[in-house]
C-alpha cells in the first residue's frame, strides 16, 4: 500500500526567519524582564530595577536589528501605522523637549536611581510600541505574546507565594515595609501587584480559549496548569496587600466578564470552574492569612483605604497636594521626566513632613497622570491618557465582534491594559510592567482597524527617509544598551565598595566607589561615599579623610544641587571640621543649611535640626530654639529633638519650658538618667 505523501514544509525567506525573531524578541521580553534580577547570579545594589532595565535595553536593540534586518532583506517595505501613532509621536517629542528644558538634565535622561523613567526609557518604550505595530499582525501572534506572559509571569507569582509562606530561598536583609508581603522580583509589593494587574487577566484568557490540543489528556492536563497558574496569581496577588492594586485587578476582571460574556456563554463548564476557582482561592488565600498568623486583615486593609488622614492613604493625599503645586509651577514642559523626588521637596506639606516624621521623600507622585504632569507637563500627559482611552476603547469594541478563541486572547489583553491603567492611578510605573504594557498596547492597536500599510520600495521617496528613521532607531537603541551597561557595572562597583568598606578594606571601597561615580553620576554613590570618609575619619580622628567626605559631598551637591540630602550631609561633615564655636566652617555649614531650607526642602526636619544644634555650640540660643522647635513640631517623639530644645531653653534661662521639654523627654525615655538629672538640677 503506497504511503501517503507529507505535506511539504514551506521554508521561510530570509525576511520570514527575520520576522519570526522579531516576534521572539518580543516574547522574551515578556517572559525575561518581570523574572530579572541580580540575585543570585551578579552582584549589585539595586538587585530589581536596574537588572530589568539591562535586559530590556539589550533586547530592544537585539529585536530592533532583526527587524531592520528583515527590511533590509526584503524587496518591499511595509510600516505599519495608524492615526494614533501621531500622538505617541506627539507624546515623546513633549518628552525630549521636557528633557531638555528640565531641572537637572542626567536624571531626566536616565531617570532616578531605582526607577530608571527617564527619557531613554520613554523612547525605549515608543520603540516597543512601533516594533509591535509591525509584529503583531494576526490573531496567532497575539495569541502567543498572551502564552508568554502567562507562563512567566505564573513563575513571578509562585516566588510571592513562596515568600509570603516563608519558603524564600534567597536571604534578604531588612525590607522597608510589612513583615509576610510578596514582592517577589520586583522588589516591593507594590510594584509586584502592578504586574499581577497585568497578568490576571491574561490568564483568565489563556485558561477560557480552547488550546488547540489534539490529544484530550494533554488537553485537560494543559487547563489544569493554567488553572494552578491562575490560583498562584491570584494567591500572589492578595499575598502583596496592595488596595489600589485589588481595585484595578478587580476592575480589569469585571470587565473581562463584560466584553468576554457572549464567548463564555459557550462554555458554561469553564465558566463555573473559573468563577468557582477566584473565590476558592481568594477565601483559602484569606484563611491562610488568618491562620498562619500573616499579620493583616484583608477587610480592615480595605477599610483603611478610605482613612485620608493617616496611613498610606494619607501620605498619598498629601503626595498629590505637592504634585499639584509642582505641576503649576511649570504647567507645559514639567521639570524634566522622572524629576519628582527632586521637585516634590521644594513643595512637599507640612502635614506629609509630619505624616514621615521629616524623614520621608516623595520619590513618585503615586499617581501616573501628575506624575506625567509634574515631569512632562500638562499637554504630554493629556495625550498620553487620551491615547490609552482611544486604545481600550477601540480594543474593546473590537472584541465584541471576534470569534470565541481571539475574543477571549483580545480580552484578556485589553482589561490587562485597563487594569494597569487603574493601577496607576495610585502606584508607579517601573520598566519591568511598564515594558510589557507597551508591548500589549502595540499589539493592539497592530490588530485594529485602525492600521494602514504604507509600501516603500527601493525606487521610491520615501526610501531615504525610512533607511534615516531606522538609523535613528538603531543609534537610540544602541546609546540605550550602552548606557545601561554603564549603570549596570556601575551598581556592581557601588556593591563592591559597601562590601569592602564592611570587610574594613578601605582602599578597595574607595577606589570602587570612585569608579561607581566615573561610570554613572547619581546622588546616592555620591553620598554614602562621603559617608564612608567621613565615619573612617571620626574613627581615625583623621582631619584629611573629613575633608576628602566633605569635597565628594560638594561634587555630590554640584551634581544634583535640588537635593536636600546633599545639603545636609555637607553641612554635618563642615561642622564636625570645627575646632571652636568662632570656627568659620561653622558658618559654611549655617550657610549651607540656611540656603538649602529657601530654596530646596522648607520642611527638611534634619536640616532644621542640624541647624539647631549648630546655633546651640555657637551660643546662638534663640536662632537655635526657632530651628529645633520646627524639628520638634514634625518628629515629637524623636527623643533627641527634645532634649536638645530643652537644653536651649535651658541655656537661655528659661527653667519652665527647658523643665516642661525635659519631662517629654523623660515621657519618651522613662530611664534616661540623664534627663533625670536635668530635671532635679532644675528643681533646686
Amino acid at each position: 500500500m503506497a504511503k501517503k505523501k507529507r505535506p511539504a514544509v514551506k521554508r521561510l525567506t530570509l525576511p520570514g526567519q527575520l520576522d519570526n525573531w522579531v516576534l521572539y524578541g518580543f516574547l522574551a521580553i515578556a517572559v525575561v524582564l518581570p523574572l530579572a534580577m541580580s540575585r543570585p547570579l551578579w552582584l549589585t545594589f539595586d538587585q530589581f530595577d536596574i537588572t530589568k532595565i539591562l535586559f530590556l535595553r539589550l533586547l530592544t536593540l537585539f529585536t530592533v536589528i532583526f527587524w531592520i534586518g528583515k527590511m533590509l532583506s526584503s524587496k518591499r517595505q511595509d510600516i505599519r501605522w495608524s492615526k494614533l501613532d501621531f500622538l505617541v509621536l506627539g507624546f515623546l517629542l513633549l518628552v525630549i523637549i521636557s528633557t531638555f528644558t528640565s531641572i537637572h538634565l542626567p536624571t531626566a535622561v536616565f531617570g532616578k536611581y531605582k526607577r530608571y523613567e527617564g527619557l531613554l526609557t520613554f523612547l525605549n518604550y515608543g520603540t516597543l510600541y512601533f516594533l509591535a505595530l509591525q509584529t503583531f499582525t494576526n490573531a496567532k501572534r497575539l495569541s502567543k505574546l498572551g502564552t508568554a506572559i502567562t507562563l512567566g509571569g505564573a513563575v513571578v507569582a509562585l516566588y510571592g507565594v513562596a515568600q509570603y509562606m516563608g519558603h524564600d530561598p534567597l536571604p534578604w536583609a531588612k525590607l522597608p515595609f510589612e513583615a509576610r508581603r510578596a514582592f517577589s522580583t520586583f522588589g516591593n509589593p507594590d510594584l509586584l501587584a502592578g504586574f499581577l494587574v497585568i497578568l490576571m487577566p491574561i490568564v483568565v484568557a489563556e485558561f477560557l480559549r480552547t488550546k488547540r490540543i489534539k490529544d484530550k489528556t494533554g488537553r485537560i492536563l494543559y487547563e489544569v496548569f493554567i488553572a494552578a497558574c491562575y490560583i498562584i496569581s491570584l494567591a500572589s496577588f492578595v499575598f502583596a496587600q496592595t488596595r489600589g492594586a485589588w481595585l484595578a485587578g478587580f476592575v480589569a476582571l469585571i470587565v473581562f466578564f463584560v466584553i468576554a460574556f457572549g464567548a463564555m456563554r459557550k462554555n458554561p463548564r469553564k465558566t463555573f470552574i473559573l468563577i468557582g476557582i477566584t473565590v476558592l482561592a481568594v477565601v483559602v488565600a484569606v484563611i491562610y492569612n488568618n491562620l498562619s498568623g500573616g499579620g493583616f486583615n484583608i477587610f480592615e486593609r480595605i477599610q483603611s483605604a478610605a482613612q485620608f488622614d493617616q496611613g498610606s492613604a494619607g501620605s498619598r493625599l498629601e503626595i498629590w497636594k505637592a504634585g499639584e503645586q509642582v505641576i503649576k509651577a511649570r504647567p507645559v514642559f514639567g521639570w524634566g521626566p522622572d524629576t519628582f523626588r527632586l521637585t516634590s521637596q521644594r513643595y512637599e506639606t507640612l502635614k506629609y513632613a509630619k505624616m514621615g516624621g521629616g524623614m520621608t521623600v516623595a520619590d513618585n507622585a503615586h499617581n501616573y497622570v501628575i506624575q506625567l504632569a509634574a515631569g512632562v507637563g500638562i499637554p504630554a500627559a493629556l495625550i498620553m491618557v487620551v491615547f490609552l482611552a482611544i486604545v481600550i476603547f477601540i480594543s474593546a469594541k473590537r472584541t465584541l465582534k471576534l470569534p470565541e478563541d481571539e475574543r477571549f486572547v483580545h480580552a484578556g489583553l485589553t482589561t490587562a491594559v485597563l487594569g494597569y491603567c487603574v493601577h496607576l492611578l495610585f502606584g508607579i510605573s517601573i520598566s519591568g510592567s511598564t515594558s510589557v504594557f507597551w508591548i500589549i498596547v502595540g499589539a493592539l492597536v497592530a490588530t485594529s482597524a485602525s492600521v494602514r500599510t504604507l509600501q516603500v520600495t527601493s525606487r521610491a521617496t520615501g526610501s531615504t527617509a525610512l533607511k534615516a528613521a531606522m538609523g535613528a532607531l538603531v543609534l537610540i537603541s544602541l546609546v540605550s544598551a550602552y548606557y545601561g551597561m554603564r549603570m549596570f557595572r556601575a551598581d556592581q562597583y557601588y556593591a563592591q565598595a559597601i562590601q569592602s568598606e564592611n570587610s574594613g578594606d578601605f582602599q578597595g571601597a574607595m577606589s570602587a566607589y570612585n569608579q561607581a561615580i566615573a561610570l554613572y553620576p547619581n546622588g546616592i554613590y555620591y553620598d554614602n561615599y562621603g559617608l564612608f570618609l567621613e565615619r573612617v575619619g571620626v574613627e581615625q580622628q583623621n582631619r584629611e579623610m573629613i575633608n576628602r567626605a566633605v569635597n565628594v559631598y560638594r561634587e555630590g551637591k554640584d551634581w544634583e544641587p535640588y537635593d536636600m540630602d546633599h545639603y545636609v550631609s555637607l553641612a554635618g561633615a563642615l561642622a564636625r571640621l570645627a575646632t571652636s564655636r568662632n570656627d568659620q566652617v561653622l558658618n559654611d555649614a549655617v550657610d549651607t543649611l540656611k540656603y538649602a531650607i529657601k530654596e530646596v526642602r522648607p520642611n527638611s526636619m534634619p536640616a532644621h535640626l542640624l541647624l539647631g544644634n549648630i546655633y546651640l555650640f555657637q551660643g546662638k540660643y534663640k536662632d537655635a530654639i526657632s530651628a529645633l522647635k520646627f524639628a520638634y513640631d514634625i518628629q515629637p517623639q524623636e527623643i533627641q529633638n527634645v532634649q536638645l530644645l530643652a537644653k536651649a531653653y535651658e541655656d537661655i534661662g528659661n527653667k519652665k519650658q527647658a523643665k516642661l521639654y525635659y519631662e517629654k523627654a523623660l515621657a519618651l525615655q522613662p530611664g534616661n538618667a540623664e534627663v533625670k538629672q536635668a530635671i532635679a538640677n532644675l528643681s533646686k
